[in-house]
């Protein structure tokens, strides 16, 4: 492409480009104001994903959540409950056939001792020796409830919860696991980081079990679900940081229980001096995570998509089945009052407990998690430069509805390709811009095809609206391809209309009045031609002149133009009458019409042009009509007119050679499709009288004529179309010639004529 088209290309190109780069700022480097809304809108269509999609594969474990609900509260009473109910609550699961127990519910504080308080405060234990005083003692630490609820803890895997704060240096209970001296222990996650690591945003407080309970626990987690900024939980964080050190999920620490595993141990990608977080890895698996740590929930249904069983059932041994046999079971809350009920884009009430269970059965098939890779962004670009430059070369190239149907098949590639990454290769990349760009660019198009189209439609209105019918026009609007003001060849049908003695009537009237009388006149006209589809080529004098078949294709342009013949002599009757009444002069027209081959297209001077028709074939349509006032018929058409319509009744008029032709044709007077008994027995009779006279039985011809004489004049009555008596005598009169002298060893049986 040479520098100056460029520059061109560039000029006409500079609002697309525009556009193109306004997504891409959009996508890096969105307004403060705009950012909200563009990651709403990018949630929605990822909670389409969701919601309409699917499901993920089907859970490989038996996951089971026991609902503090509603019930449970009621039966049982209201939270906190006694840990007694937790400590029998893990029994019951466990001898039912649990393998881990996972709490959704935060043992921050210790349980209040009640025999160890009430021994304290016995009046009578200072009467009792120091062994009984110590012997009571060491019964009611027995009796503490948080330590039975550890001692159970001791022969079942549990899992409990904590949760880490960003404000405040709040911190309860404990967060690790520590030895029977005291001290912190090594975490579940390694904690060695390669230099140059991504940092977390980090917490500053927290909210852990009890230091009893937490040692006895097999591993405890995080609980927290930061939500979107439009509040939707879609993703969840695997590892969070407190105080430098790296922390597990509720889910996570779950499945590392669940799996045997001693260590979570986090994966890095180093590159030029930095080390990125790309997942963590448990024994062979690699749980692919974000520089965060974080991954997008695979939701597998609205809410309850798991088996649920109340609380109370259970505590009460009211469940008789095997459903928690090899179950991990997780235990929390839906109940309204107890703030667990989260919005996602399967639900707006989703227990979060659930959200645990959720993540804890996506961790359980790693290679199906919905993942977004590292180098989504550079494959955003890729595609929106690439998706941009396309369609900058496509739509210039369509029309306004080309344009439409081709921004929705691109919408349906751009939403069939994100799906199938999504489904097939579990990738989750952004939609939202590329579907913004094709609106965008589409509009923008559409928008300039409807004013090009506009422009387009006002050259064609200036060229075609004085020859056109409006529905006519409106066709060509419709396609503008098919319309070629070239110079072509092309089977038509001509039709010339002349007024009969118009000097005579213009003597008549004054030159104001003929205007007048004239205008009416080309008016009824032009309108019954264009009412079946006729291109107006020009008036000359009294003489209309059209044609059938161009501008635009007309399969059935001679049958056209007669039914439009037949539309003005209809026209012309009533006409006449309001000449009449009005004491003007009547009129009397004679048509012709010729079908073949003619040259058609705008021609003319540097002065002046006009849409026409010329050839030889035009001429015969002239000498059509002047043979009208001859046979004293008002229409006349040529044997290749009734070829091509030979759907209509015609009568014979004669075998004819024009002036400037050798080759003889036929003529013939169609006939209206009204005709009746006995003018059409009549015509045929006529027709049978013409037939002998070509084979030049000419007494027979005679003798068949007389008798069509006398009928008609027996038939007085019977409308003057066709006018049958006036070609009787003109046949007459031939026939009594050729009877007196013959018509020659080299006649043909047509009749020649040397006017136009």
């Amino acid at each position: 492409m040479t520098r100056s088209r460029l520059r061109k290309w560039l000029a006409r190109q500079s609002m697309p480009l525009l556009l193109l780069a306004l997504v891409l700022t959009l996508q890096w480097l969105p307004p403060p104001g705009l950012e909200r809304s563009l990651l709403r809108l990018e949630g929605l269509l990822y909670d389409a994903k969701v919601q309409y999609l699917p499901p993920w594969p089907r859970s490989v474990s038996n996951i089971q959540i026991v609902d503090i609900d509603e019930a449970s509260l009621h039966e049982i009473g209201r939270m906190p409950w006694d840990r007694s109910q937790f400590e029998r609550l893990t029994t019951r699961l466990a001898e039912a056939g649990a393998v881990l127990v996972v709490y959704d519910v935060l043992f921050s504080e210790p349980q209040a001792n009640v025999a160890l308080t009430a021994l304290h405060s016995w009046p009578q234990q200072a009467t009792l020796s120091d062994g009984q005083r110590q012997s009571l003692l060491t019964y009611a630490a027995g009796l503490d409830p948080d330590l039975q609820f550890a001692a159970t803890m001791q022969s079942v895997e549990v899992v409990l919860a904590n949760v880490l704060h960003r404000h405040g240096r709040l911190r309860t209970g404990q967060i690790g696991h520590i030895s029977d001296t005291g001290q912190t222990v090594q975490q579940s996650v390694q904690q060695q980081r390669p230099a140059g690591t991504t940092p977390f945003e980090p917490f500053s407080g927290f909210a852990a079990p009890i230091s009893s309970l937490a040692n006895a626990a097999s591993g405890q987690g995080f609980i927290n679900a930061e939500a979107d900024a439009d509040g939707f939980i879609r993703r969840v964080a695997l590892l969070h940081e407190l105080d430098k050190q790296l922390y597990p999920s509720l889910a996570l620490e779950a499945f590392r229980v669940y799996s045997l595993v001693e260590q979570l141990q986090p994966a890095w990608l180093q590159q030029a001096g930095h080390a990125y977080l790309q997942g963590v890895q448990i024994g062979n698996s690699l749980i692919r995570t974000d520089q965060q740590g974080r991954i997008l929930i695979p939701f597998r249904g609205g809410a309850r998509h798991y088996p649920y069983s109340s609380a109370a059932d259970v505590l009460r041994d009211r469940i008789d089945d095997q459903r928690f046999d090899q179950a991990v079971v997780f235990v929390g809350t839906s109940a309204t009052g107890l703030a667990d009920l989260q919005a996602t884009p399967t639900s707006l009430t989703f227990p979060g407990v659930e959200i645990h269970a959720t993540v804890f059965d996506g961790l359980m098939a790693p290679d199906s998690l919905p993942y977004r890779p590292d180098w989504w962004a550079g494959a955003m670009l890729l595609q929106l430069l690439m998706l941009g430059m396309f369609c900058l070369w496509l739509f210039p190239r369509l029309g306004p509805l080309s344009s439409v149907a081709a921004a929705l098949l691109l919408m349906l590639l751009a939403v069939g390709v994100n799906l199938w990454l999504w489904r097939v290769q579990v990738l989750d990349l952004p939609l939202l811009n590329l579907l913004l760009l094709l609106v965008l660019l589409s509009v923008y198009y559409i928008s300039y095809g409807f004013v090009r189209e506009t422009r387009r439609r006002k050259q064609i209105n200036a060229v075609f609206d004085q020859y056109l019918p409006p529905a006519h026009i409106q066709r060509l609007l419709d396609d503008p391809g098919s319309v070629s003001l070239a110079g072509e060849k092309k089977q038509l049908s001509v039709l010339f209309c002349d007024i009969r003695s118009f000097t005579a009537i213009s003597e008549q009237m004054s030159a104001q009045e003929l205007k007048l009388w004239l205008n009416q006149y080309f008016s009824v006209m032009t309108q019954a031609i264009q009412a079946h589809d006729g291109t107006i080529d020009k008036y000359v004098g009294d003489m209309v002149m059209a044609f059938w078949g161009a501008p635009l294709a007309e399969p059935a342009h001679a049958s056209k133009s007669i039914l439009a013949a037949f539309a003005m002599l209809h026209a012309l009757e009533l006409l006449n009458q309001q000449y009449q009444a009005a004491g003007k002069p009547v009129a009397r027209i004679g048509i012709g019409i010729h079908t073949g081959e003619m040259n058609v297209g705008d021609m003319g001077s540097d002065f002046r042009r006009s849409y026409t028709v010329i050839g030889d074939a035009v001429n015969l349509g002239s000498r059509l009509e002047g043979l009208t006032k001859f046979y004293g018929v008002p229409l006349l058409v040529s044997e290749d007119t009734k070829a091509e319509a030979s759907e209509l009744a015609y009568l014979l008029v004669d075998k004819v050679r024009v002036k400037g032709k050798q080759i003889p044709i036929r003529i013939y007077l169609p006939l209206d499709s009204d005709i009746k008994e006995p003018l059409l027995s009549h015509c045929q009779t006529f027709e049978q009288a013409l037939a002998a006279y070509f084979q030049q039985q000419f007494i027979q011809a005679r003798e068949q004529l007389l008798e069509l004489q006398q009928a008609l004049q027996v038939d007085a009555k019977l409308p003057e179309q066709p006018n049958l008596s006036g070609l009787i005598t003109l046949y007459l009169q031939r026939i009594d010639a050729f009877l007196q002298q013959g018509p020659g060893a080299d006649w043909d049986g047509s009749y020649s004529h040397a006017s136009k």
